[in-house]
Formats: C-alpha cells, structure tokens, sequence
C-alpha cells in the first residue's frame, strides 16, 4: 500500500511540476502577445491620426476648389475704338492662354 501511495504521490508531482512549466510557458508567450498587442495598437492610432490628417488636407483642398470654381474669369471686351491689329493680338494672346492651361 505504501508503495502505491508513493507512486501516486510521484506521478501527482510530476504532473504538477508539467503544469507549472506549461504555466510558466503559456505565461511568457501571452506576456509576447501583450507587448506585440501594445505595438499593434500604437501604429493603429498612428494610422489613424494620419488618416485625420489627410481627411483635413482633402477637406481643405475641396474648399479651395469650389472657391476656384466659384471665381469668375474676366475676359476683357473689345471696346469700339480698337483697331483690328489690337483685337487680333488680344485674341493670340487669348489662344495662347488656353493652350497654356490644357498643357498644364
């Protein structure tokens, strides 16, 4: 009886012994996941932040559009008393400028 007692107390401490080193071993890795959890989590609000950022530039570059967009494009008029030289150098002059735009 004794001896069967003491094998029973040798397998429960060898067990026991297992289970702290899986312990030991299930605790390292989840303290790995929490530093790598804690990385994660700082470039997510990183990223995010950024994303604000571009979320204020586009919203400002919209503003600055409809503004360019609302801005009239005064063309001067041909007064009677210019001459047809006058006029068609207005008009290159006119033709150059649209060429420059759709270049640009």
């Amino acid at each position: 009886m004794t001896e069967n007692l003491n094998t029973l107390i040798e397998d429960i401490r060898t067990r026991s012994m297992q289970i702290a080193a899986e312990l030991k071993t299930e605790r390292a890795q989840h303290e790995l996941i929490q530093v790598e959890l804690r990385r994660i989590q700082e470039l997510y609000q990183a990223e995010k932040a950024q994303v604000e950022l571009l979320k204020a530039s586009i919203e400002e570059l919209n503003v600055s559009l409809a503004e360019a967009q609302n801005k009239v494009v005064e063309v001067p008029v041909a007064t009677n008393g210019r001459n047809a030289e006058e006029i068609d150098a207005l008009v290159k002059e006119i033709e150059f400028c649209i060429e420059m735009l759709k270049q640009a």
